[in-house]
């Protein structure tokens, strides 16, 4: 996986960089916006970590550039001060993770592996607003789904995946316990997604937890 890394801040970008100094990831930086342009017009696949600023227009031209080039880009982007509605705005577009800039050393690998197995990072934060929000939207339009209708509409197998899901295990640690190939459970995911119309394993985590609650509440 190679990984280009943007910031206006050079020390922030030598930073983020040395983070990998101990990886076999090659490592590209970006202090320009028309420098992360140039590379990326010759790229076909690229793991991004976009460091936002604070400058008013700062959000605005990184989505000009997610936009442009969403159909290559795998971009996970880090502030300084992460705000929750900046965070569901950028999911919006596509991007596969946000987090602090300060996120940890082993964190920040994490993230960069869950991206690359097409899954979104989401800090406690986020998933916490996420979720907050989901319920109030599902209780403004009175929804009543009865206990497990969700999970029905799965096979014996996406059932026992979407459960594992839900207890937070990764593609790999899923594979194992099922004794299936960590293709054949990104595979059965695809098909789960479609099914209970997300796009990605956050959103499905957050409808089956409020799947769950209503079935608790009932």
């Amino acid at each position: 996986m190679k990984i280009s890394i943007f910031s206006s801040n050079t020390k922030i970008c030598q930073k983020l960089a040395s983070n990998f100094s101990e990886t076999t990831h090659p490592v590209e930086t970006f202090s320009t916006l028309s420098a992360l342009n140039e590379a990326l017009e010759k790229q076909s696949l690229v793991y991004l970590i976009y460091h936002l600023g604070l400058r008013k227009d700062d959000e605005t031209e990184f989505v000009k550039v997610q936009s442009k080039y969403k159909e290559i880009l795998n971009t996970l982007v880090l502030t300084n001060t992460p705000h929750p509605e900046q965070g569901v705005r950028l999911l919006n577009k596509n991007i596969r993770g946000y987090a602090n800039t300060y996120l940890e050393h082993d964190k920040l690998l994490m993230a960069l592996t869950i991206i690359e197995q097409g899954e979104v990072w989401a800090g406690d934060s986020l998933i916490q607003y996420l979720l907050s929000n989901s319920r109030i939207n599902q209780q403004a339009d009175d929804l009543s789904e009865p206990d497990n209708t969700l999970f029905h509409q799965l096979t014996i197998r996406e059932r026992e995946i979407a459960e594992k899901i839900l207890t937070g295990l990764q593609n790999k640690l899923i594979a194992n316990e099922l004794n299936i190939t960590e293709r054949t459970v990104k595979a059965h995911l695809s098909t789960i997604f479609k099914k209970l119309a997300v796009r990605n394993r956050l959103e499905l985590t957050i409808k089956l937890q409020n799947a769950n609650r209503r079935s608790i509440n009932h």
